[in-house]
């Protein structure tokens, strides 16, 4: 009699009901969690980009700011290269020939340095932009109604930093046609202040003089962007050495004895000016070797990948107190510390693959920390 009175004493209409209402409130209550979970994660990431936009000297804003200085810096030496062109200094021609040739190299690695931060730039204006996504939701999540005020002026805050990425952070990349075509007008107008300088002046002979600075001008723009890049290529393998970037070094000795081959193709196919062109092709080749002599040195010492990698690892530890030292730690940050993380025997027990996975791995995001 006691169980039935028990069962009936369950089965009352208005205990149901009051579960059935408890799991409509723990259903309620996840769903909100869940909302503002989301809410939060993309506040974070709206922060993140905003920081990338404004904050330090490697921001967005402050790298366009310094782009434009360098720009315009860029521009003064072409008006001061036309002063030459002038012939105004009593000079030999030989001095003269020797300020051209430095002046036009300055210009030609000037422009190479402003694309490659151009693409730089552009490259984190693209990620601060997938940060925030291609728009912003539209509705309040369920849950969150009375917060509808907060997550609209979110949603404004993030439409205006969208739109401010796309407009601030795209500036160098879309003037870099137009400074191009600047080189490339400035070229021919040098050649042309050159003649009627001659005209006015004789202070060389005419016909010779244009004939060199042609043959220099048509010279310079194969062998400066060819001069530019053995050198970057030979800067990189000195850093990956001295870094013990065993597979940064191997994969950009594949890159660079190929970089060697061809410039030296395209090098010899010029003839004058002699002397010009016999020192470019001297100048390549000891930046050829450099690279060569650099990535041997690495290499010959037979140490085992794993202990390279451990040590590139272990030497650059210190920094991440200071890089990763925030209360919301980057991305970047939380990968670098399960890096560090890893034991000289963790890696010794892997493949050369995951070797070379965890060395770039490093290295990406230390320096995505970096500029962060």
């Amino acid at each position: 009699m006691g169980c039935m009175l028990l069962a009936g004493t369950l089965a009352v209409p208005g205990l149901a009901a009051a579960s059935d209402d408890l799991e409509a409130r723990e259903a309620t209550a996840v769903q909100a969690y869940s909302a503002a979970t989301t809410v939060s994660q993309r506040h974070g990431r709206y922060r993140q980009a905003r920081a990338t936009f404004l904050v330090g000297e490697r921001s967005i804003s402050a790298r366009v700011g310094a782009w434009e200085q360098a720009a315009q810096q860029w521009v003064s030496g072409w008006q001061m290269l036309m002063a030459l062109a002038d012939l105004q200094q009593d000079i030999p021609y030989s001095e003269f020939e020797a300020e051209l040739q430095r002046m036009l190299r300055n210009q030609s690695d000037g422009l190479i340095q402003l694309g490659n931060e151009a693409k730089a730039t552009q490259a984190v204006t693209d990620k601060a932009l997938a940060l925030l996504g291609t728009s912003s939701p539209t509705e309040v999540p369920a849950g969150l109604e009375q917060y509808g005020t907060v997550l609209q002026s979110l949603t404004l805050r993030e439409n205006e930093l969208r739109a401010a990425l796309s407009q601030v952070g795209q500036i160098p990349t879309q003037r870099m046609a137009r400074l191009e075509s600047i080189a490339n007008t400035s070229r021919q107008a040098v050649l042309a202040r050159v003649r009627v300088a001659l005209l006015e002046r004789a202070r060389y002979p005419l016909e010779q003089t244009l004939a060199s600075v042609q043959a220099l001008l048509n010279a310079e723009q194969v062998v400066d962007p060819i001069l530019a890049k053995l050198t970057q290529a030979e800067n990189d393998m000195n850093r990956y050495t001295l870094n013990l970037q065993i597979f940064h070094v191997q994969d950009s000795l594949t890159k660079s004895r190929e970089l060697c081959m061809s410039s030296q193709t395209t090098l010899g196919t010029l003839t004058s000016p002699a002397s010009y062109v016999a020192a470019a092709k001297s100048r390549a080749t000891q930046l050829c070797t450099a690279i060569e002599n650099h990535a041997s040195g690495l290499i010959s010492y037979g140490i085992p990948n794993a202990d390279l990698v451990y040590e590139y690892i272990n030497v650059e530890k210190a920094s991440l107190g200071t890089l990763c030292k925030t209360a919301n730690p980057t991305a970047a940050c939380e990968k670098l510390a399960i890096l560090a993380a890893l034991k000289l025997t963790d890696l010794q027990a892997m493949t050369d693959t995951k070797l070379r996975f965890v060395e770039y791995g490093w290295s990406e995001n230390i320096d995505a920390a970096r500029r962060n």
